[in-house]
């Protein structure tokens, strides 16, 4: 049976047009993404990330692991050759210094603003009309390079999660909370709270998220030949069927 499935692999590698090369045991983290990367109700991890992975390593007979974690956590880990693939990040300049990043991003994400909607807050998309507002950010998220250039001109608070930051925003601790819409929207159905907070016309920016991995040698190896199964699942029309599935934009 072993050698049967051994056979399958190989030929499947070839109709591929990739080479077969040894199995790995590879540890995926990230923090919970909605639709991408996170846990249903008996446990199983699920989403975009997690199908295309599976996907992927299927053909090479590699062992996938998988772990939710902080977002600054799972950074470290990646950073440090402790796991060897992040799930998600955007990309940026300094991040690119810390991870090699996929050939090609797998999804994309529109940044905005939120606010309670008893503020009757609206943002005409000049970051001068933000100056006397607290904006909130989460710690270790990236919101497009004009956002970040203008950054200092704005009074910003911290928060460690998107759950803390919606708590701080319905407190009013903040006055508007910098957020994708993917995450935000699951998550104010989660704590109930999407009769109070909404988001604010007009976009901050959009970003799209890669897988990223560390910088050893047999990484950068994995990420080539994975890169590689990547650009033929969306050939095929397979990556658009999952991005389908999942309800999410594809760049």
């Amino acid at each position: 049976m072993r050698v049967a499935f051994q056979a399958f692999v190989i030929v499947a590698c070839w109709i591929w047009g990739v080479q077969p090369s040894s199995a790995a045991d590879i540890l995926v983290v990230g923090a919970e993404f909605a639709q991408i990367y996170e846990r249903n109700e008996t446990g199983e991890f699920t989403g975009l990330d997690v199908e295309i992975l599976r996907s992927i390593a299927r053909q090479n007979g590699d062992t996938l692991s998988f772990q939710i974690l902080p977002w600054a956590r799972a950074q470290k880990m990646v950073e440090a050759n402790q796991a060897q693939i992040l799930v998600g990040p955007y990309k940026t300049t300094q991040r690119e210094t810390r991870f090699v990043f996929a050939e090609k991003p797998f999804y994309r994400d529109d940044m905005v603003f939120y606010a309670l909607k008893l503020a009757k807050f609206q943002w005409d998309g000049r970051y001068s009309s933000l100056q006397d507002k607290r904006v909130g950010v989460i710690n270790g998220w990236a919101y497009g390079a004009q956002f970040e250039e203008q950054r200092k001109t704005l009074k910003i608070e911290s928060a460690n999660s998107l759950r803390n930051a919606l708590l701080m925003l319905k407190a009013k601790h903040i006055d508007v909370l910098a957020s994708n819409v993917r995450n935000t929207e699951a998550l104010l159905n989660s704590l109930e709270l999407a009769g109070e907070i909404s988001a604010v016309a007009n976009v901050i920016d959009s970003q799209d998220g890669y897988f990223a991995y560390c910088k050893q040698v047999s990484c950068d190896q994995l990420r080539v030949r994975f890169d590689s199964l990547f650009t033929r699942l969306r050939e095929s029309g397979e990556l658009s069927k999952m991005a389908q599935t999942f309800k999410l934009r594809m760049p």
